[in-house]
């Protein structure tokens, strides 16, 4: 990989690196039983950086040690995208299952939310997927009067934890600052016959409001990783935020507004 090159823009130090690849692939033998939970956003807000357009490459890795001694690995990478307008492209892997050709292929799911016209476009891909994307609007939801309902009690679950700063080091050529944040389950609070503790690591470039890496190390789930691999600043490739060309596009607003009109009273 080439190395970085900075351009200074007012808020966001942006980076050029190798453009990454726009679908998703397991760069190891996929797991059919096993979904990546585990999802991030690069962005996370602030004055200035709301609408850079970019397109990055997320690799996912998932561990687990079974209780036969045996192990599971997996690899693989998906994509994020935003464009000028403010359009996000999100890939979120869900599995895998066998194609027609008995091979093992990726099943995702791609979200793309239009902030301008309020809506979010969903479709999947993969082995027993419907060749079909769903158009949702989003609609001011109705809201109860909540002062009126009442609350049962509850006492707030608060875990025992501890909190470490990792220092810095370079993710996708930025400089990223960590942390660590350690959970402790006491024996029997989970059904559990001994003490457990859940570790959770966050990498971020504060200076540009990204979230660079997260690794979570649960002894319940395993250890996985979110890490960004490639970053891009730049109009993504517009194809990004279509869904494949055959597949149908369903919007129900649009949908219900023809079965209105054509409607005679």
């Amino acid at each position: 990989m080439r190395s970085a090159v900075r351009v200074v823009f007012p808020v966001l130090l942006a980076l050029s690196l190798n453009p990454p690849s726009v679908s998703a692939q397991s760069l190891t033998p996929c797991v059919r039983s096993m979904t990546f939970s585990m999802d991030s956003e690069v962005f996370l807000g602030g004055r200035g950086v709301a609408r850079t357009a970019y397109t990055a490459t997320i690799k996912h890795t998932f561990e687990r040690n079974l209780a036969d001694g045996n192990s599971i690995h997996w690899t693989s990478e998906s994509t994020q995208a935003r464009d000028e307008s403010g359009r996000t492209f999100q890939m979120r892997i869900q599995g895998c299952d066998f194609g027609q050709d008995g091979q093992p292929q990726l099943r995702t799911m791609v979200i793309v939310s239009d902030p301008a016209a309020k809506t979010f476009t969903q479709w999947n891909t993969g082995p027993g997927t419907q060749a079909l994307a769903m158009v949702v609007h989003q609609h001011a939801p109705s809201q109860p009067d909540w002062k009126d309902i009442p609350r049962t009690p509850t006492v707030p679950y608060r875990p025992e934890t501890t909190r470490e700063d990792l220092g810095t080091r370079t993710i996708a050529g930025m400089q990223a600052t960590g942390s660590r944040v350690t959970e402790f389950i006491p024996a029997g609070r989970e059904g559990n016959d001994s003490p457990m503790k859940i570790v959770r690591e966050s990498w971020t470039d504060k200076q540009n409001h990204m979230m660079l890496m997260i690794v979570q190390d649960d002894p319940r789930n395993g250890h996985s990783t979110w890490e960004v691999e490639s970053f891009t600043i730049g109009a993504p490739d517009p194809a990004l935020f279509a869904p494949p060309a055959n597949y149908k596009v369903w919007d129900q607003d649009a949908q219900q507004a023809q079965t209105t009109t054509g409607t005679k009273p």
